[in-house]
């Protein structure tokens, strides 16, 4: 039986990127550590859409180009397409939570979860943890 993937987040994809991100230390090591033991990754296109949108107006847009075309393109990843029924699920629980600061984006992300069975995500986005999900890099202080 294979393992339950881990959901990779917009922060965590920023993070190895970006070596000058405070988090890209924590990033580097999850991703050696991934590739060593085979873990299956899971992220969606509304991931996809804010890492390109994250360095639009960067140097690193290229190294972003080329990153969300390797994910698709990687065997051991998934990208969970925004379907209709993925979308309204997300839509659902975007509005059933007034209260949080959960973006739509982060609301496809964690139906997603659910969907593939992930717990662990690779994200340092306090949001997934008040969603009960297990984060996998700690916010930095500061």
């Amino acid at each position: 039986m294979r393992k339950s993937p881990i959901f990779i987040d917009t922060a965590y994809l920023v993070a190895l990127l970006n070596r000058r991100d405070t988090m890209h230390p924590r990033a580097t090591a999850l991703a050696s550590t991934w590739a060593e033991r085979g873990v299956d990754l899971l992220t969606t296109d509304g991931v996809l859409i804010e890492l390109g949108n994250f360095f639009a107006r960067s140097p690193l847009r290229p190294l972003a180009a080329s990153t969300i075309h390797k994910i698709r393109g990687t065997p051991g990843w998934t990208v969970d397409r925004i379907s209709p029924s993925l979308l309204d699920r997300a839509e659902a629980r975007y509005g059933a939570h007034p209260d949080k600061g959960w973006s739509l984006t982060d609301c496809v992300s964690m139906e997603s979860m659910i969907e593939h069975g992930a717990t662990d995500v690779a994200t340092s986005d306090h949001h997934f943890a008040q969603a009960g999900f297990r984060t996998l890099m700690a916010a930095p202080h500061g």
